[in-house]
């Protein structure tokens, strides 16, 4: 019987072991309700709705009303399970075949039982390389993009399991996390990377002093990104106090630069070199994930981390210019 027992169960930060004592109910039985390979006997349910604080009704109800991630409402869509909660993801450009489509609010299912899928906000282009190295284990892997500050919100909302931050050190990390989502989460330190200004074809400055001098249409991402953070810190001694924002990522700014919108913006070295942009390196940025520590409790997540740490992972990110992984993921219980 399909049901929300985990749900609630993590809501309140309890484990299975310690539900398990509450309820005087085998853990191995608590398990197998969570699951839905077993259904409860009318004493267990009730226990479990008393330990819970909800109705019996909260629990076991089969009707799983998805939610609809930030202002989608039409078109082909993909879903995944986030604390309990079914939400769907516009499918836009990822290539992954769609779960169903969403018309006039109302979501018409072609695959009744889709695959397990992990979702992860942030602005890294070597997660999209997840989603296949993950596929053969049976996981799929969504890459949502989203500024720093953007995804821990998504991640405290629960409309993703993942949050990638990039905001300066892992000390500046880890003070942003914690103020905005408190305990319970861990963090990852994956790698560094070298952030500094993305500069047109045209522009011959090759090195600070130069920049200074030019006469420079800045561009810059949205506020909350490490990039902007970045562009904030420098723009006086640059006298970049003149800029246009847009919308999107690394990729979308070095898209405009090429395209000639605008001369110079905050960026990573490796979306300079892939655009054939020029670079000056400015500095060197920690680059964590976030996720909800309850998440370990399930074998499929344990596989999507422990290909994190490891080493065909770090081969990915040693392909990458400007990326450097570390030897050892460092592992921070926030």
């Amino acid at each position: 019987m399909p049901n929300k027992v985990k749900y609630y169960r993590q809501r309140l930060g309890l484990s299975q072991e310690e539900l398990s004592r509450i309820c005087s109910i085998p853990r191995t039985t608590l398990s197998a309700i969570e699951t839905a390979k077993a259904s409860p006997s009318v004493e267990y349910a009730i226990r479990l709705a008393k330990a819970l604080n909800c109705t019996v009704e909260e629990l076991f109800t089969q009707e799983d009303k998805p939610i609809f991630f930030e202002n989608f409402k039409d078109g082909p869509f993909l879903s995944a399970k986030v604390q309990g909660r079914t939400v769907l993801y516009p499918q836009s450009s990822n290539f992954l075949p769609p779960d169903g489509v969403l018309k006039g609010g109302k979501p018409q299912w072609f695959e009744k039982s889709p695959p397990l899928t992990y979702t992860f906000a942030g602005c890294d282009v070597s997660f999209h390389s997840l989603s296949c190295l993950l596929k053969e284990d049976g996981v799929r892997f969504l890459p949502l993009y989203a500024s720093s500050l953007r995804a821990i919100e998504l991640l405290k909302d629960g409309l993703v399991h993942m949050a990638g931050v990039h905001l300066g050190s892992l000390e500046e990390n880890l003070k942003e996390i914690q103020k905005r989502l408190g305990k319970g989460f861990v963090v990852l330190k994956l790698f560094e990377w070298e952030e500094g200004i993305i500069l047109a074809s045209n522009v011959s400055a090759i090195s600070f002093k130069e920049l200074k001098k030019a006469r420079l249409r800045w561009l810059v991402r949205e506020k909350g990104s490490g990039a902007r953070k970045l562009f904030e810190e420098l723009k006086d001694e640059l006298k970049g106090e003149s800029y246009k924002e847009i919308g999107g990522g690394h990729e979308e700014l070095a898209i405009s630069i090429r395209n000639h919108f605008g001369d110079a913006g905050v960026g990573t070295r490796y979306i300079a070199i892939k655009h054939s942009l020029g670079f000056l390196s400015v500095k060197k940025e920690d680059y964590c994930i976030c996720y909800r520590q309850e998440l370990e409790e399930e074998k499929d997540f344990l596989k999507l981390i422990a290909l994190l740490m490891s080493k065909r992972y770090r081969q990915v990110l040693e392909s990458l210019p400007g990326y450097l992984p570390q030897a050892r993921v460092e592992k921070i219980l926030v």
